[in-house]
């Protein structure tokens, strides 16, 4: 079906993790359509070690599985595509043809679970930005050993205008002093573990 296209050229098949990890380097092919299960080993590590050493210009899985987790993980290791076996043969050409193009196809009943993991996600960066640039600035220089009056010097503002920032950061982070904010700013990664210049301060 596929050698019937006319803008496709089968170049090779392979029935093995082995052969094809071997073909794809002999080859290197635009597209390679992958079926996750295979007699040696899982088409996972097929997919992660074509795209980790740029085997395939694009990496397409075809699979029976509709498991939250396998595309989660395929996700991760950045996939081209997730294609369930049930897809009609044109619809599977044109989800080749979308792959190649844009980099990203998805058989539809796959898209309920995509939304949900963005919906995740989306939750996840904007904990990650609870902090604004400014207060992140200032608990860099606390976690660096500043003082709030050495903070107000740096930064060119008032004692009182720190005092009102970190209130603010102690209520977003949940905590009640300048060792919790700290702790709790490191544990997010909100600022960096090695402060930059400490002996600023000295």
């Amino acid at each position: 079906m596929l050698e019937r296209q006319p803008d496709f050229t089968l170049v090779g098949e392979a029935d093995t993790v082995a052969s094809a990890l071997r073909l794809a380097q002999a080859l290197q092919p635009d597209v390679v359509l992958l079926d996750l299960s295979l007699p040696d080993g899982s088409g996972v590590e097929v997919a992660q070690q074509l795209l980790a050493q740029q085997l395939a210009h694009r990496v397409i899985v075809l699979t029976v599985h509709d498991e939250p987790e396998e595309l989660a993980a395929l996700m991760r290791i950045g996939i081209h595509g997730y294609l369930l076996k049930g897809i009609r043969s044109a619809d599977l050409v044109q989800a080749i043809r979308a792959a190649v193009a844009t980099g990203a196809a998805l058989s539809p009943d796959m898209l309920p679970e995509l939304l949900r993991q963005y919906r995740r996600l989306v939750r996840v960066v904007e904990e990650d930005d609870i902090l604004t640039a400014r207060e992140r600035e200032i608990m860099q220089l606390v976690a660096a050993g500043a003082s709030n009056r050495e903070i107000a010097r740096r930064l060119a503002l008032s004692i009182q205008t720190i005092k009102n920032y970190l209130s603010g950061i102690y209520e977003k982070l949940g905590v009640s002093n300048r060792t919790g904010a700290v702790v709790a700013a490191l544990n997010r990664g909100l600022i960096d573990r090695d402060p930059k210049d400490p002996a600023a301060f000295v």
